[in-house]
């Protein structure tokens, strides 16, 4: 128990120098994540930490957004990156949601639900 704390100890103590490895140790031995962050001086809630811990797979983010919801955004001329800042969330992570839900701008052009403004210059192919 006590040679486990002081590994603990020693891989928070590398702060921002720590490797992913020691990352995915950390969160395996049951660390809490806003420790973890605090070593690494970020905040817990910020859209980087959530995205370290998202990219080893350590948490899966949360988007609360429905289909219509994202329509809407995309309507008013919002990009991906000014709907995943909205939403506190990497713009991979809407990419995610976008393909576990089915949607594609470009279809939704085609079907004249968006304006083909919408659709970014590598999507045009």
């Amino acid at each position: 128990m006590i040679k486990r704390i002081l590994e603990t100890k020693e891989i928070l103590a590398k702060g921002p120098d720590m490797r992913i490895s020691e990352l995915k140790q950390l969160i395996n031995m049951g660390v809490e994540k806003r420790e973890i962050a605090k070593a690494l001086g970020m905040s817990p809630s910020s859209r980087t930490f959530l995205s370290l811990l998202a990219d080893i797979g350590a948490v899966r983010a949360q988007i609360k957004m429905t289909k219509e919801e994202y329509i809407g955004l995309r309507k008013q001329g919002l990009t991906l990156q000014e709907i995943a800042d909205i939403k506190k969330i990497s713009v991979k992570g809407l990419k995610n949601w976008k393909t576990r839900h089915g949607i594609r701008d470009k279809d939704l052009i085609k079907q004249g639900i968006l304006p083909s403004s919408c659709l970014y210059a590598r999507e045009k192919k």
